[in-house]
């Protein structure tokens, strides 16, 4: 197959679930004999959209990327803002401030032009996430052979009529869990008859708890997030509840970030920042932890859990979050909470009971395997790929 793949924003210094994901699944492609190039855009933030990549065509882990920039002539930043804080607030709202959000959303002409010109060159084009206002655009150009990879959260933008004509009118849709297509169905009323569950591969590096504190000098045990450094994940939230907590134990216990991002962090004793670790470095800090906590309420899937599982650490998840309470019920895998207290009687568990905890991640460890291994999903994505390239 010639794959084409859709994404505003790809790089090994890219941190997204989304375009991680895409990027996992694009260089695996690539190694298995598939003809496979991302169209993107020179941006690396996803707040600013500067465009940071030079253009052009460049190889990266045996993948063609074709960078196109950014046009800041075309949109109004100041008023995409206002509107995402007014969708994201649920305040009243019209249709027309709906594609005005799309519309000032980043584009990329130089990038619709390409798409314009080849599209029929690709026996596929997979346009992820659904959330930018690049996905809307491109999706329109060859709906015939564009599948659209939402990676959909239970969200405003997700109930944006332009949202469900996109997802409706394409030629197939692929989901990251059952969760998320249950979403579609059932809250969206979007029934597409390709849809597909292809899930995501997952790399499983080992871990080594004892190299990761030597290195990063951490001798307390500790509760680990890994993400983007964002409201939007809700690591507002668990900042201020780990505070709380802290309050009430005297007893040595920290929070490790890991992952960079705009939200301050607290200036506290027992919480720092790691930044952007390499591979091996994150795997042994996943290894080091008590605990994963995964506090984000709009997940699709949830890499960073199936990390932390793979290096058998139990993990702590936001209840009201379908997909990764889904993930914690089906294994057994770790626990969750909808509170202050919740949060701070769960964190006491993991703690007192080391042996139950240890097991528990190991469940979550065979569950991740099972789930992410990449022979797995590739064969789902293939026989996903010969339903979009038949009906």
């Amino acid at each position: 197959m010639r794959l084409a793949f859709v994404v505003p924003r790809y790089g090994e210094d890219i941190l997204g679930g989304a375009e991680t994901a895409v990027r996992h699944l694009a260089e695996r492609l690539a190694q298995t004999g598939d003809r496979v190039e991302v169209l993107t855009t020179c941006a690396k933030s996803l707040r600013s959209w500067r465009n940071v990549y030079p253009g052009g065509m460049d190889q990266l882990n045996g993948v063609t990327v074709r960078r196109f920039p950014v046009d800041h002539t075309i949109r109004n930043e100041k008023r995409y803002w206002e509107l995402t804080i007014k969708f994201t607030n649920r305040w009243p709202t019209t249709l027309d401030e709906e594609y005005d959000w799309v519309d000032q959303s980043a584009h990329s002409p130089e990038l619709y032009a390409h798409l314009a010109l080849h599209a029929d060159e690709y026996d596929l084009l997979i346009c992820a996430p659904y959330l930018f206002g690049i996905t809307y655009y491109a999706s329109t150009i060859c709906p015939q052979r564009t599948v659209i990879w939402p990676c959909l959260h239970d969200e405003p933008f997700a109930r944006f009529q332009q949202t469900q004509l996109m997802l409706s009118s394409c030629r197939g849709v692929m989901y990251n869990s059952r969760p998320e297509m249950m979403l579609a169905r059932d809250k969206l009323g979007i029934n597409h008859p390709r849809a597909s569950i292809v899930g995501l591969g997952v790399e499983s590096g080992g871990g080594d708890a004892s190299r990761f504190r030597a290195r990063f000098g951490v001798v307390e045990p500790f509760m680990l997030y890994a993400g983007r450094i964002d409201s939007m994940k809700n690591v507002l939230q668990m900042m201020t509840y780990f505070v709380e907590y802290r309050k009430r134990s005297q007893d040595p216990f920290k929070l490790l970030l890991m992952g960079e991002g705009e939200l301050p962090i607290p200036s506290h004793p027992d919480i720092a920042a790691l930044g952007f670790l390499d591979p091996q470095d994150k795997a042994d800090a996943f290894a080091a932890a008590v605990v994963l906590c995964q506090p984000s309420l709009m997940e699709s899937f949830s890499i960073v859990i199936m990390e932390a599982w793979l290096t058998g650490v139990p993990v702590l998840v936001h209840g009201d979050c379908d997909v990764t309470r889904h993930h914690v019920l089906r294994c057994g895998g770790g626990l969750y909470y909808s509170g202050f207290e919740e949060f701070a009687s769960t964190l006491d568990w993991f703690r007192e009971n080391p042996t139950a905890r240890v097991q528990m991640g190991q469940q979550g460890q065979a569950y991740a395997q099972g789930e992410c291994d990449w022979d797995v999903v590739l064969a789902r994505f293939r026989q996903s790929a010969d339903l979009w390239r038949s009906a």
